[in-house]
């Protein structure tokens, strides 16, 4: 039997390949004898076996996406809090510094005076 079988381009398109019928990549290609082969075999599987082992591996995806994503959640809490902590701890060793430059700037000035008085009563 020789012939053209149409054969679709695309998934979402419109557009067909002309393929000869009696050509290994025709739809209509399976050596005429109703299949190409035992069905009973275990290397073939049926579409609704197909779908359904798809959506099996799919929902097992999803529960590791999930899963992961908790952990992610998880740690991306933990070190939200481990980086406030060192922003608190920061925070308090600037004002620790600038009461410490500032106890320092009096003790100067007050040092400072003390020259200028003894100074003014040595002249």
């Amino acid at each position: 039997m020789s012939g053209i079988a149409k054969k679709r381009v695309g998934k979402d398109t419109d557009a067909f390949l002309q393929v000869p019928v009696d050509s290994p990549f025709s739809p209509r290609y399976n050596n005429g004898n109703g299949g190409g082969g035992n069905m009973d075999n275990k290397d073939f599987v049926t579409h609704t076996e197909l779908e359904s082992s798809n959506e099996k591996l799919l929902r097992h995806m999803d529960e590791h996406f999930n899963q992961l994503e908790k952990k992610i959640d998880a740690n991306k809490a933990d070190t939200d809090l481990k980086f406030e902590s060192i922003n608190t701890k920061f925070e308090k060793q600037q004002v620790w510094i600038i009461k410490e430059l500032a106890a320092t700037a009096i003790f100067i000035v007050t040092i400072l005076g003390f020259l200028i008085t003894i100074l003014t009563f040595v002249k």
